[in-house]
């Protein structure tokens, strides 16, 4: 880290890198994240979301909502994952 202070917008992962600096598994989800493999499963669990949203304009019933919100939180999960 520089001694320069970061923009308050960026303090948040600021503080999260100053507090999981050293930490072995923290700098391996850091690689991770960098890959070109780990961008296309974020993509697909942005594509995921905008279908979980565009099922969420058919169906604005609060039941529906929970169910469609939780299915697509789990999908997320499993293909980050």
């Amino acid at each position: 880290m520089s001694g320069r202070r970061p923009p308050i917008v960026e303090w948040p992962r600021w503080v999260v890198a100053w507090l999981c600096s050293g930490r072995e598994d923290y700098q391996a989800f850091q690689r991770r994240k960098a890959s070109r493999h780990y961008r296309a499963k974020r993509r697909r669990c942005l594509w995921l979301w905008l279908g979980a949203a565009t099922l969420l304009l058919a169906c604005p019933g609060g039941a529906c909502v929970v169910t469609v919100l939780l299915v697509a939180t789990l999908l997320s999960f499993a293909v980050l994952e």
